[in-house]
C-alpha cells in the first residue's frame, strides 16, 4: 500500500474511497474531474500502485452521499483501464437513510442528486460506463426511493421497451470500442451457451416475472443514456444573446 500524504482517521470514516487499476497514462485533473461528478472532495491524492504499472488515488469526499456514489462507479472505464473503487475503511458503513434525508431537504448540491442523475452526466461528458455501473446507481434510487427526471423517462420506456433504439438498450457503451477489446464476440459466445437455458427457464412463473424485471432495467438503463444524450445536446445547444 502507497504511503500517504493525506492524514488517514484513526477511527475508520466512510468519506474515504481508494481507487484502484487507474492507467499509468491518467492525470491528476482527469481522476479528480471524473470523481467530481460523485460531490466535492476535500482530499486527492494519485500515486503510483505497487504494481509499477498502474495508479492508486486516494479520495477524501466531504458527504458520505459522495463517496457512496463513487464506489457505484466502479469498473467505469478511464483511459482505456476500467477503474476498481471501493472504501477505504472495510468496516466504516454510509449511514444511507439518514444521508438521503439530508439531501432531500438540500437539493442544490451535486451530491443530492439521484444515482442515476449523476450517472447521466458522466455519460454526457463523454465516458464511458458500463451498464451494470448505470444499473448499480438505479437500484440505489431505487432502494431509497428519490424522486428525479428520469421518472417519466422510465415510465414511458418501460412501457415500450421492445421499440427502444438498439443503441440505447443493455448493450454497454463498450461496445464503441468493441474492436479493440472483441466485446460483441465475448457477448454472442456467451449468450449462444446460455440460450437453451434461459429460454427454458423463462417459461417458468419465477422466470416470467424475471423477464419482467428485466425488462423494466433495460427501460431504465435506456431511460439514462437518453438523459445523458439530452444533456449532450443542451450543453452543445447555443447560448441565447439577449
Amino acid at each position: 500500500m502507497p504511503a500517504w500524504t493525506i492524514a488517514i482517521p484513526e477511527t475508520p470514516s466512510a468519506t474515504y474511497v481508494i481507487v484502484k487499476n487507474i492507467s499509468a497514462q491518467s492525470s491528476e485533473k482527469t481522476v479528480r474531474e471524473f470523481f467530481l461528478f460523485c460531490g466535492k472532495i476535500t482530499e486527492f491524492e494519485l500515486v503510483a500502485d505497487d504494481d509499477e504499472v498502474h495508479q492508486v488515488a486516494l479520495i477524501h469526499f466531504e458527504r458520505e452521499s459522495a463517496a457512496k456514489t463513487a464506489t457505484l462507479l466502479s469498473n467505469a472505464l478511464i483511459d482505456e483501464c476500467h477503474i476498481v473503487a471501493t472504501p477505504y475503511f472495510e468496516t466504516a458503513t454510509v449511514n444511507e437513510e439518514k444521508e438521503v434525508a439530508e439531501n432531500e431537504a438540500n437539493t442544490t448540491t451535486q451530491e443530492s442528486k439521484a444515482k442515476s442523475r449523476i450517472v447521466a452526466e458522466i455519460l454526457a461528458n463523454g465516458y464511458i460506463l458500463q451498464d451494470q455501473v448505470v444499473a448499480k446507481g438505479l437500484e440505489y434510487d431505487s432502494k431509497y426511493s428519490f424522486s428525479t427526471r428520469l421518472t417519466g423517462y422510465f415510465t414511458t420506456l418501460t412501457s415500450n421497451v421492445k421499440s427502444i433504439d438498439e443503441k440505447y438498450r443493455i448493450w454497454d457503451k463498450a461496445v464503441e470500442i468493441d474492436h479493440k477489446y472483441k466485446i460483441q464476440e465475448k457477448v454472442q459466445n456467451a449468450a449462444a451457451t446460455a440460450q437453451t437455458t434461459a429460454t427454458a427457464a423463462l417459461q417458468s412463473p419465477t422466470g416470467q416475472k424475471v423477464e419482467r424485471i428485466a425488462s423494466q432495467t433495460f427501460a431504465q438503463i435506456a431511460a439514462v443514456h437518453f438523459e445523458a444524450k439530452k444533456i449532450q445536446t443542451e450543453k452543445a445547444a447555443p447560448v441565447a444573446v439577449a
